[in-house]
């Protein structure tokens, strides 16, 4: 049988296709525009590829794939987190509109906190400020920090748009700006996992993918970071998942 968890993010749509439980593909696109029209296409085209798939959708989009069944992120992302390492913790999942914080066990979903929604705590902010400077961004490698510290003191995005704009004309490098932006969304991160009592977490979501993220994130969150197979994945793969789950928790 297949099963097939579409993630709607509000940056980019994330796929798992799986055939009686097993991995067989996953793939990402851009979240389009005119959502309902886009998924009722693509769903029919996915239906024709992989016969008599059931479909599960979670995301900010997810009311847009109306012909889908779907489910709560946090508890895709908490079949997922399960499912690729097979063990019970935390996890971080750095969105391109929030943060969260999910404590899982066995797959189902115990626990959650999430910040209000801020861009300066976003994937969405980092994104913003790629295309400002004209970098793209698997150019990003935190393995060096900058050779004098940056700091962005405005803790809303709009305002540190200014901040990033006197960067730039104290002749800052790039990648010196780069680096504030992250250390900016991390930041964000540290009173949820206060309200934790985690030693160690998982990273998901686009950020997790950056080179050298998991040192800065100890550096700053003070907690042993890991990154998973799949990390940027976990959520579709969970709604793929829920369809083998009898009893799902919606």
């Amino acid at each position: 049988m297949y099963t097939i968890g579409i993630d709607v993010g509000s940056t980019f749509t994330k796929y798992c296709v799986m055939q009686d439980g097993t991995i067989i593909t996953l793939f990402s696109e851009k979240t389009p525009v005119r959502q309902r029209e886009y998924f009722e296409k693509k769903t029919c085209e996915l239906i024709k590829q992989y016969p008599d798939a059931k479909i599960v959708s979670c995301g900010y989009g997810k009311s847009n794939a109306s012909a889908l069944d779907n489910i709560n992120e946090l508890t895709a992302l908490a079949k997922g987190f399960y499912f690729v390492t097979g063990k019970d913790g935390y996890l971080l999942d750095i969105g391109g509109q929030d943060l969260k914080i999910i404590y899982q066990e066995k797959g189902r979903l115990r626990q959650f906190f999430l910040n209000d929604k801020c861009a300066a705590g976003s994937g969405l902010f980092l994104m913003n400020t790629l295309e400002l400077l004209g970098l793209q961004f698997g150019s990003i490698d935190l393995s060096m920090k900058p050779s004098k510290p940056v700091m962005i003191s405005n803790t809303c995005a709009v305002f540190a748009q200014s901040d990033i704009v006197e960067l730039i004309a104290d002749n800052r490098t790039e990648y010196d700006i780069v680096y504030a932006v992250i250390c900016q969304i991390i930041n964000k991160a540290k009173p949820l996992i206060m309200k934790t009592d985690a030693q160690s977490l998982y990273i998901s979501g686009g950020m997790s993918s950056i080179s050298g993220i998991t040192g800065l994130l100890f550096e700053l969150l003070e907690v042993e970071c890991n990154i998973s197979k799949n990390s940027t994945f976990l959520a579709s793969i969970g709604c793929a998942m829920s369809v083998l789950h009898e009893g799902r928790d919606r």
